[in-house]
């Protein structure tokens, strides 16, 4: 199951680096090993004719909008922090054009993975320099959560914080998911930002959906599972952050890309994304 989860965070670089003037991301493909590229482009290719052909513009919106509300944040706070949870492997401390000091947590196979990773391209001079701590951790494990909570009250020390959770929110459990943002919410000081994506309750019904799950069976043995869905009412229930803005991902195509490819839900796998403020 490990290796499974770090072949489709591959499979998330592939889309951001075919979609790269959109995405923003112009170090996604360096993320995946010479050895691994082959593979990983095949198994794109087979995502893309067997469950949907949108991937790279999907997750190259998702990829901007986030960037873009991060280099907002950095552009206004102060010795600010950017904690990336589930982090996959993610190029956005190195896409600011202001450095700050970044946390990037995820199971501990895939921080192996990026810290090897970050060495071969820092030694040839593909990154630029940039503080990113790296933290391993199961965020299902209670132990693991706490472990997590008292690491970031000593890194972030009442600093403003942006905090990510990006392709996270729908694999956690409920009670997991509110544990984990109340400790956030703890941590964080007014004025911090928490941004997330999410799938709403709707989703089940999409095709795409349901192309997704088999495909995820098949290839990777993935166990069928119940996702965490949720809307509007479950952000305005967690407390102590006003919202600053949801929207889709079809809404931010317009934005970004001035197309509307994305404006037929059965075709996609429709994301949200929400941007919260500390109150």
């Amino acid at each position: 199951m490990t290796k499974s989860i770090s072949d489709t965070a591959f499979l998330v670089n592939e889309s951001r680096a075919r979609s790269v003037q959109l995405s923003g991301d112009v170090f996604a493909a360096h993320w995946v090993a010479e050895e691994k590229r082959d593979a990983v482009r095949q198994l794109w290719d087979d995502f893309s004719r067997e469950v949907y052909p949108h991937d790279d513009l999907e997750l190259g919106i998702r990829n901007r909008f986030f960037l873009t509300r991060l280099e907002d944040f950095v552009y206004r706070a102060r010795d600010a922090a950017f904690v990336n949870v589930g982090a996959g492997f993610t190029s956005y401390p190195f896409l600011l054009s202001r450095p700050i000091d970044c946390i990037e947590i995820d199971y501990p196979h895939v921080i192996e993975q990026k810290r090897n990773r970050l060495v071969t391209l820092r030694q040839t001079g593909v990154l630029p320099e940039r503080s990113v701590k790296l933290f391993a951790a199961d965020l299902s494990q209670a132990a693991e959560r706490e472990q997590l909570r008292q690491m970031l009250t000593s890194e972030l020390a009442g600093r403003p914080s942006f905090i990510l959770l990006e392709g996270l929110t729908y694999y956690l459990s409920e009670p997991v998911l509110r544990a984990l943002l109340e400790s956030f919410r703890n941590l964080q000081p007014g004025g911090s930002e928490l941004a997330f994506d999410f799938w709403r309750t709707d989703i089940t019904r999409r095709p795409v959906f349901c192309k997704l799950q088999d495909f995820f069976v098949r290839r990777f043995g993935f166990e069928t599972q119940a996702y965490n869905l949720f809307g509007e009412d479950f952000i305005c229930s967690l407390g102590g952050y006003g919202v600053v803005r949801i929207t889709d991902a079809t809404a931010e195509e317009r934005t970004y890309a001035g197309t509307a490819i994305l404006s037929d839900y059965d075709k996609i796998l429709p994301e949200n994304y929400a941007v919260l403020r500390r109150e």
